[in-house]
């Protein structure tokens, strides 16, 4: 008798490797083949479940993958679970086989053949890597991060790539500067700035679009740097740490060491197994935010302003792809359910729809050349804008390539399609990063968005080092009429 199915999860993510074929081929040359649970740090070991399977007893398993939708059904016919585990490593595909003592768990699965695809059990997993089946639960709810009572403000701040590290181009905090230097810190700066065009009380919430870091320079004494100078422009301005909204941007998830001679393969299946990279995303704004390093980094935050709800898609577009580098953006099948369930958001108060993520939508350069380092779109734009337009998102915000840049987007629908309204999609450019990483010509910016219970206001704004005035980019309305209670 089968025991309750679980469900695990996979992507193709090493180079000139296909998971599927290579765990297929041992089972056809040995008659099985030892799958490895590459479970991540944050997620439930699902012990109870293992230690209540009857010893011997075969289970069976489901294996899919959601990026391409599809589904495998396996027969595990041993598991290992935990430390102590030793598979026959003549049974563990050759790409993984060194990093066989890093596995979590693994499946001797004596079969594996394709079936139809179930979404219904993909969308269970959130970030997870493995879903217990047996257990009747529905589909988790999508995180909602909502405040518990409404601001008497009206706006929020947006920063992006601010490079704390070798490429930073202000002062941190505490530190003092050389004779000569005029620079201040960023808090000052943007304090000093915001005073001249009244804004600096009116902040209820401060958005980070990523690259917080530069080259992924997780040392403590960064990560001090970055969190004294947030907490500090937070608490200037009033803010709750609850109200920094963050995701990552790909300096902050940089995979292997800047410069250095890397294996591509080995590189990406130690990330996977390892989930290093992410994690320590994760505890930073773990001590950023108070947002515990274990909640999915693709949620909806609710800002309650004075005369307007702001709900924001925050979505995280550094997903592994199989390839070394780092600047292409993917954000996935659960940042697409996180999308659609902002559209799905009850609407209380006249509402504005918000989406955030650090790669492109549309291109901001002058020519957007294929190379081996990759292209600065998010591989799956065109699945983002439409899933977009379908929730109403009003506006979707980045950063990314250090250019300030507005567009406004819209569908034309096609065989007499319902039409939506247009999107305006606002690249923020770089608030903090030095002169020498900008593209010539270009100035540190950042954004406030104003709301009233009828229009979102922009101003986009030069950010000046030494807190003098600089130049107002954009300062004007959106085209975004807000979402009206029913």
């Amino acid at each position: 008798m089968v025991s309750p199915v679980i469900a695990l999860r996979f992507r193709d993510t090493t180079p000139d490797v296909d998971t599927i074929q290579s765990h297929q081929h041992i089972i056809m040359r040995g008659g099985a083949v030892w799958w490895g649970w590459w479970k991540k740090d944050f997620e439930d070991d699902h012990s109870d479940f293992f230690k209540s399977l009857p010893e011997g007893e075969e289970l069976e398993v489901l294996i899919l993958d959601r990026s391409t939708q599809r589904m495998f059904r396996a027969i595990s016919i041993a598991q290992q679970i935990g430390e102590g585990a030793k598979p026959d490593l003549g049974l563990v595909p050759s790409y993984y086989r060194g990093k066989a003592h890093d596995v979590f768990g693994w499946f001797l699965l004596a079969s594996l053949e394709q079936i139809d695809y179930d979404d219904g059990i993909g969308k269970r997993f959130g970030d997870g890597t493995l879903v217990n089946l047996s257990d009747k639960q529905a589909e988790p709810t999508p995180v909602v991060v909502e405040d518990n009572s409404r601001s008497r403000k009206s706006s929020v701040l947006h920063l992006s790539d601010l490079h704390f590290g070798a490429h930073y181009g202000f002062l941190v905090q505490n530190s003092k500067p050389e004779v000569g230097d005029a620079r201040g810190t960023l808090t000052d700066c943007i304090l000093a700035d915001l005073a001249r065009i009244g804004l600096d009380g009116d902040i209820s919430a401060i958005l980070v679009t990523g690259d917080f870091t530069s080259n992924g320079d997780w040392s403590d004494k960064l990560v001090g740097d970055v969190v004294n100078e947030l907490h500090a422009l937070q608490k200037a301005l009033g803010v709750d740490a609850t109200h920094i909204i963050a995701l990552p941007g790909n300096h902050d998830v940089q995979r292997y060491p800047e410069g250095a001679q890397i294996n591509i393969a080995e590189i990406s299946v130690n990330n996977q197994i390892s989930y290093q990279h992410e994690n320590q995303y994760r505890l930073f704004i773990d001590k950023l935010t108070n947002r515990s390093w274990k909640e999915p980094l693709d949620y909806i935050q609710r800002v309650k302003l004075a005369d307007a709800d702001v709900i924001i898609a925050v979505l995280n577009s550094c997903r592994i792809l199989a390839t070394k580098w780092t600047e292409y953006g993917y954000v996935g099948p659960s940042g697409l359910d996180i999308i659609k369930a902002l559209g799905n958001e009850p609407v209380e108060m006249p509402t504005f729809r918000l989406m955030a993520l650090h790669h492109h939508l549309l291109p901001v350069t002058d020519v957007e050349t294929p190379n081996e380092k990759g292209v600065t779109l998010s591989l799956d734009a065109a699945k983002l804008l439409d899933m977009a337009q379908e929730a109403k998102v009003h506006l979707a915000v980045h950063g990314h390539q250090h250019v300030p840049r507005l567009s406004r987007y819209q569908t034309i629908p096609l065989m007499g399609g319902a039409s939506n309204p247009p999107m305006t999609i606002i690249s923020n450019g770089s608030t903090g990063v030095s002169a020498d990483r900008r593209p010539a010509a270009e100035r540190n910016t950042y954004c406030v968005f104003s709301f009233t219970k009828n229009q979102a206001y922009l101003r986009m704004r030069e950010l000046r080092s030494d807190k003098r005035s600089g130049a107002e980019l954009y300062s004007g309305p959106l085209e975004a009429e807000p979402a009206f209670p029913s």
